[in-house]
């Protein structure tokens, strides 16, 4: 049996298994994500990053193309060599870390990207402030919520 692909029609409407969105609604959904993503190729560069404001981890344009060690500080290119490695080699598929920065705690987790063979497509960094995360408590659901009518 063959997994339905996904596929792009004239209109820019991406049509996956699951449903449908326009290219449009897509970029903008990224982009209103309350995190940061970063996409890196099998090739390991660099080539794409969600544009939200204000980012933790600023990213330019001119990196896009760049081996993605070249945008980390050095402190930090050995380790992202090793994850790295470890998601070529299909030795791991996730890895995370959390830090301080300011006032902020920070959450930075990276995914391998697989396809349906197990081949490895690259992978993405997702990274964000958990903060207002970490400081619920209690229960807020449809019924109890002040924010509605």
């Amino acid at each position: 049996m063959t997994t339905p692909k996904m596929t792009l029609d004239d209109q820019q409407i991406l049509h996956t298994p699951s449903g449908e969105i326009s290219l449009e609604a897509l970029r903008i959904l990224l982009n209103t994500l309350p995190f940061e993503v970063d996409y890196v190729d099998a090739d390991d560069r660099f080539k794409w990053f969600s544009q939200n404001h204000p980012r933790i981890f600023a990213r330019t344009p001119d990196q896009v193309g760049r081996k993605v060690l070249e945008c980390h500080p050095g402190k930090s290119r050995d380790k992202v060599a090793h994850i790295l490695e470890d998601f070529h080699a299909g030795t791991k598929d996730h890895v995370e870390f959390w830090l301080p920065i300011k006032d902020q705690l920070i959450y930075i987790s990276y995914f391998a990207l697989r396809n349906e063979d197990g081949d490895y497509l690259g992978c993405f960094e997702f990274t964000g402030d958990v903060n207002h995360i970490q400081s619920l408590q209690g229960m807020k659901n449809l019924a109890n919520s002040r924010d509605l009518r």
